[in-house]
């Protein structure tokens, strides 16, 4: 019997939906059957509220709650499905070792991704929050790719339109979208020769968001996906 896979959900909830097709879809194309998985979903309004004000600690409390929640039901391989919480990825990578679980980053396979693409300048479209914590620059630098931001007018619309992605799922779409396709366009400006979708909120829309843009762009959360579904393994 194969593993079991977990995953940290409800951050947002087209988000989770997202990752659970992935998996499935992934999974089949390279062992030819669905994986077995479980979801954990949290609560989005607090992990929104503790990432905005810069609670690490509390972003590890949800976490280690969801977590200890997989590795009851039987998890061995697990990732967050979200990428401002890996904040506090320090803080709950040991944790997660000590329940049995395997947690997967969702910055080590974007970075190798991009480096085994030769990129040498990505943007990043992320949260403020993603950004500040600075796992991303630091993953890509270490791979010797320097990562971009947008400006911080635009940065400030890209976190309104990543919230009402979030909360309003695909009712928000029409307004959101265009921001996003207006951030792409001022990395690209800046030099960007791909762009990193880092919020997998965004990563649902990714096909129309690619239509338009001058750039490739790549999504973390296929990346991250893979990541795990490797780690995970084949049917036995």
């Amino acid at each position: 019997m194969a593993g079991i896979l977990g995953i940290v959900g409800g951050l947002g909830p087209e988000a989770t939906v997202y990752y659970y097709r992935l998996a499935v879809r992934l999974y089949r194309e390279r062992w030819g059957v669905a994986p077995r998985l479980v979801v954990y979903s949290l609560p989005l309004e607090e992990m929104c509220r503790a990432a905005k004000s810069g609670d690490v600690e509390g972003v590890a409390r949800l976490l280690l709650e969801a977590l200890r929640g997989l590795a009851g039901a039987g998890a061995g391989v697990a990732l967050v499905s979200a990428n401002t919480p890996h904040m506090a990825w320090d803080r709950v990578v040991g944790a997660a070792e000590e329940l049995g679980v395997r947690l997967v980053s969702i910055f080590d396979p974007v970075a190798e991704e991009a480096a085994r693409r030769g990129y040498r300048r990505v943007g990043l479209l992320a949260t403020g929050a993603t950004l500040r914590a600075g796992f991303y620059q630091r993953a890509l630098r270490a791979r010797g790719v320097e990562a971009l931001e947008p400006p911080g007018d635009v940065q400030e619309r890209v976190d309104e339109a990543i919230e009402e992605l979030a909360m309003r799922g695909p009712e928000a779409r029409g307004g959101a979208l265009p921001v996003l396709a207006g951030a792409v366009e001022a990395l690209a400006a800046g030099g960007a020769e791909a762009v990193v979708v880092a919020c997998t909120d965004i990563s649902p829309y990714l096909p129309d968001l690619q239509a338009g843009s001058p750039v490739p762009l790549l999504d973390s959360s296929v990346e991250h996906v893979r990541a795990a579904l490797e780690l995970l393994g084949g049917p036995q």
